[in-house]
């Protein structure tokens, strides 16, 4: 096989899997619903103790949970918690968290913007956490949305280890229910601890749920914080986009260590605090997408304590909390790799305070462990260049003979001791690290925002100048940044010794129109690293050139 065609097979490969990267953090696929309960159904209060179980699941249309009848309507009171991560709201009716705003991320890059909100509202206002009592098989299910929780509590101000606590509680139907919220003054971290007393028998389960308005449609919004639920069975993270959800239900019967809601730079989650096996329910219902851990009561009672996690995706602050929240942050299969390259882009930082530097000074490290493979792969590449005349005399040959002409090409690598896959071979050894740094930028909280030089000013955002609409292209402006990665990759084409023929070598030329047509709306970080990679390329393949290495 031809030098060139090994080439573009390794650089297909390449483009093939980050392909797959960006289709599986964006586009996850949907896992087959496992229909093993029922949908919520209304119930105005809660049937016999004796009522008959149907016999069949209840339809999929059933309507939302019923709030408990005869609730009594008392003025709602917000309780405000302020630590130094962030602003939490609760409110008093339905004992939920209805606001939690983080201190140090903005909304939008705008000097101006207001704090990042992490909880978005369902379409009925359902915010977390939430509790339902619930009937075999969906017979009945009861809200507390609406249950008007008492607590002493106005206000919490926490800073560095201080703890404080909000407990709440109220009645619904004569059901005893508890809410205790644990907040520390220096962590994304919190606690929930829920309490259900005096249930009637015909509640065999309590849900716990995390619900947040889905999206609004169109294109996605540059505030737009989650676009995905996961979670966590065993040691093994699943995630499902809220498109793909539909109006249907996964139910499993697994080891669940947390769920919670993802986006590309925040989520937010909650897990058992002690081992419990609960079930998972993931609905989309409307434009709410709700999450729910399910627990069976025992004699009519249970208590659960939950671990959450509000904040942003770091990976040390998700290491913090437990749980493996961390694994919220997917490094795809090259983790090893990617993981170990966000802890040096953070070190870079504190002595450069320029995250685009960061960029550049890893992308030249990496380039300089890389020259001994380079090298070779040059070296490889002059001597079968070397050849080609010898090669072409050997197919018009045997042109008619594959078999033979196959022998004659070998045995001429073998004459001039040449390896054919000498300049193919350290390519593909890099591509588990471009991936891994792919992964780790695409994924790094600390490039949200993060101003470079020039007009750009959010790393984690494509780069655009000026406001001008340019069709297949995502937001206004002019990519210069992803332009000049694609004349810098032509430019290196260009450059890179021809081992075919001049149809493959056009064939070839080709490969920098379809990086710059992925990359335009890649991160400008991404398209940072890939120009400065290009360049440097340029520059070590001239000084081979001139030293005839």
């Amino acid at each position: 096989m031809e030098r060139r065609v090994l080439l573009a097979v390794g650089i297909s490969i390449a483009i093939l899997m980050v392909y797959q990267e960006v289709l599986q953090r964006f586009f996850p696929q949907t896992r087959p619903a496992i229909v093993e309960d029922a949908p919520p159904s209304t119930a105005p209060a809660p049937p016999s103790m004796d009522a008959p179980h149907p016999a069949a699941a209840v339809p999929d249309d059933r309507p939302a949970p019923a709030l408990a009848a005869g609730q009594p309507a008392m003025p709602e009171k917000l309780i405000k918690v302020e630590t130094e991560r962030y602003f939490a709201t609760l409110s008093t009716i339905g004992g939920r968290l209805t606001s939690i705003r983080l201190k140090h991320y903005r909304a939008t890059v705008e000097s101006d913007s207001p704090p990042q909100e992490l909880i978005l509202p369902g379409q009925g206002g359902e915010v977390p956490i939430g509790v339902e009592l619930r009937g075999p098989q969906g017979t009945a299910v009861l809200s507390d949305a609406a249950v008007s929780y008492s607590s002493d509590v106005s206000e919490l101000k926490l800073t560095g280890g201080e703890e404080g606590v909000v407990e709440l509680s109220g009645t619904l139907d004569g059901v005893s229910l508890r809410k205790r919220f644990s907040f520390k003054g220096d962590t994304y971290g919190s606690k929930a601890v829920v309490t259900v007393s005096n249930a009637p028998a015909a509640y065999n389960e309590v849900a716990l749920t995390w619900s947040e308005g889905t999206p609004p449609p169109g294109p996605a919004s540059p505030t737009h914080t989650f676009d995905q639920v996961a979670h966590l069975e065993a040691h093994k993270l699943k995630n499902d986009a809220y498109a793909s959800l539909g109006d249907g239900k996964v139910i499993q019967d697994v080891d669940v260590r947390w769920v919670g809601h993802s986006g590309s730079h925040f989520f937010v989650g909650m897990a058992p605090s002690e081992p419990r096996n609960p079930r998972l329910w993931l609905k989309l219902r409307g434009q709410t997408i709700e999450e729910k851990l399910l627990l069976t009561m025992s004699q009519g009672s249970v208590e659960v304590g939950l671990d959450l996690y509000t904040g942003p995706k770091d990976v040390d602050a998700l290491t913090a909390a437990g749980h493996d929240f961390d694994r919220a942050v997917d490094l795809g299969i090259f983790w090893f790799i990617a993981l170990p390259m966000l802890h040096v882009l953070r070190v870079f930082h504190t002595f450069t305070g320029n995250y685009g530097l960061d960029i550049i000074l890893m992308t030249v490290i990496i380039k300089v462990l890389f020259i001994p493979l380079t090298r070779t792969s040059m070296k490889s590449m002059k001597e079968m260049q070397k050849l080609q005349p010898q090669m072409t005399q050997i197919r018009e040959r045997f042109k008619d003979n594959s078999e033979q002409m196959n022998k004659e090409i070998m045995e001429l690598y073998r004459k001039h001791k040449v390896n054919p896959l000498g300049g193919c071979l350290p390519m593909l050894l890099q591509i588990p690290v471009f991936i891994g740094l792919y992964t780790a930028l695409n994924s790094a909280i600390e490039l949200r925002h993060a101003p470079f030089f020039f007009w750009i000013h959010d790393l984690a955002a494509p780069d655009r100048l000026g406001a001008l609409q340019i069709p297949f292209v995502q937001h206004p402006g002019i990519p210069v940044l992803t332009l000049l990665m694609g004349a810098s990759m032509f430019l290196q084409q260009w450059m890179t010794p021809s081992m075919g023929d001049p149809t493959q070598r056009q064939m070839m030329m080709v490969m920098p129109l379809m990086m710059t047509f992925m990359f335009v709306n890649f991160p400008a970080g991404l398209s940072l690293y890939w120009l400065v990679n290009n360049v440097l390329t340029i520059v070590q393949q001239y000084l081979m050139n001139r030293n005839k290495t």
